[in-house]
């Protein structure tokens, strides 16, 4: 409850639930819509993910012919914050076998980390990926006996454990850290099982898109991806959003007192679990995640609710193991763990300040709009979501554009892949091209600022005004040569 609390808190106080989102929320429902009326990502549009979250969003993407596309995407975003609160519930299950003090430790830590409750405000990648994870954890009981384990249940985790790369490719890597746990822990059969398990449903849930469109999935997921250039962050700062320390400090990018402690408590935490036996596969988890968000060639804040579960689960582990040496003195183990949990809840202040989200004036401008005939083009999809447009646009036939900025990483082969997306004339001839497919254009992520050149962006303000509300212009696009 305290974590679908804090999340709804944050959006709330910030955008609200029909906010117009961080982005790739509308890429990944408009996806889902695309999926419900017929296409296919990949062979008809492009997704640079996995098909995983298309197929979790597909029920909510119905619900909007129902109910309305923003409802549909309020929905959803419930749906995502109460999954926050299984996730919380789920870090305390898996260190249950161990210490159930502990695991509520881990479980109040992840309900109140930046990084958790950041993914889990809106329709993002990492959640479900993040429950499938800790539901194979507890379903295997990897950090305690394997008494009353069978082999059902290793192919059932198995099974939730290979859509994880479904949803995000870098669930590969929680796949053999759980696997490689089964085989050290227990048997190298059961571990096998658990493997030929995740890859049978990682296999049915892609191979339908692969067969419909091998060559562009495989472009699309793997090698529009590893195409990426690399963002200049530093490691402190990747830190500073990993640790939440941005919130008590205002910094990033810079080491101070705040992220030097949190770093050492967790470096002391990961080396307590690498000496206990049974909390190896949680160091295992906690390091190979933690190198992946260290070193992908780009940084968003999204990429640290990757790391929220691991460190839950390192710090509650080492707090458990600590209570266990300390078990003689009877008072001890208690107090250590209402200190702790204490210092999590001292440590979380700043997130009762969280404003998470833009408020985005969806029923204004589909009012503006409501008598301009045709085709509605715009770089942010969740504004078309909002504005109950989507469907209207698919009936219509318009073109299906779902992550115009993802088309600078598809063009990874042209001769503008080195440099940024402002010098890809590819890039900005095809973003110009789109706006001009339809009857209306809404201009909302690109500007001279970001992404568009000063000769695009001078092209795009010389357009007609259809309506204005707030800082949002309706534009109607004008042939090229005029």
């Amino acid at each position: 409850m305290l974590a679908v609390t804090v999340r709804l808190v944050g959006v709330l106080r910030g955008g609200g639930l029909f906010a117009r989102g961080n982005y790739d929320d509308g890429v990944h429902f408009a996806a889902a819509m695309g999926l419900v009326n017929g296409l296919l990502p990949y062979r008809d549009f492009l997704l640079l993910h996995p098909p995983g979250v298309v197929l979790f969003l597909a029920p909510f993407a119905v619900l909007s012919w129902l109910i309305g596309e923003p409802e549909a995407v309020a929905v959803a975003r419930l749906s995502w914050m109460v999954l926050g609160g299984v996730n919380a519930v789920l870090c305390g299950l898996v260190l249950r076998p161990i210490s159930r003090l502990a695991g509520l430790v881990a479980a109040l830590y992840y309900a109140l980390s930046l990084g958790a409750i950041y993914v889990e405000h809106t329709t993002l990648l990492e959640p479900p990926a993040t429950t499938l994870l800790l539901v194979a954890l507890v379903l295997t009981r990897l950090l305690g006996s394997a008494d009353g384990i069978r082999t059902r249940h290793y192919v059932v985790a198995g099974l939730l454990l290979g859509l994880s790369p479904v949803l995000k490719i870098w669930g590969v890597v929680a796949i053999l850290v759980v696997v490689g746990g089964i085989g050290f822990r227990r048997a190298w059969r059961p571990a096998l099982i658990t493997l030929g398990a995740a890859a049978a449903s990682c296999a049915a849930a892609c191979l339908p898109f692969f067969l419909a469109a091998p060559a562009e999935m495989w472009r699309m997921v793997v090698v529009a991806q590893v195409g990426r250039r690399r963002a200049s962050e530093r490691v402190a700062e990747r830190l500073t959003d990993v640790l939440g320390t941005r919130e008590w400090t205002g910094v990033t990018g810079t080491w101070n007192h705040w992220l030097t402690a949190t770093t050492v408590v967790l470096v002391v935490a990961l080396v307590i679990c690498l000496i206990r036996v049974e909390l190896r596969v949680i160091a295992a988890l906690m390091i190979t995640h933690g190198a992946l968000v260290m070193t992908t060639p780009m940084w968003f804040l999204h990429y640290a609710g990757l790391t929220s579960a691991p460190i839950a689960l390192t710090l509650g582990g080492a707090l458990a193991a600590v209570m266990g040496w300390t078990a003689g003195i009877r008072w001890l183990p208690p107090t250590l763990a209402a200190v702790a949990a204490g210092l999590v809840l001292f440590l979380a202040v700043p997130m009762t300040r969280l404003d998470l989200g833009r408020p985005f004036p969806g029923q204004s401008l589909a009012a503006a709009v409501a008598d301009q005939p045709g085709c509605l083009t715009t770089d942010w999809p969740m504004a078309s979501l909002q504005m109950d447009h989507m469907q209207t646009d698919l009936d219509h036939g318009c073109p299906f554009v779902v992550d115009l900025g993802g088309y600078t990483y598809y063009l990874y082969d042209s001769s503008y892949s080195d440099v940024s997306r402002r010098k890809n004339q590819d890039w900005q001839a095809l973003a110009l091209e789109y706006y001009r497919s339809g009857e209306a254009v809404l201009p909302i992520r690109f500007s001279t600022s970001a992404g568009f050149s000063k000769a695009t962006a001078k092209t795009i303000a010389g357009w007609p005004k259809i309506a204005r509300v707030g800082p949002y212009v309706v534009r109607e696009p004008q042939p090229a040569g005029r």
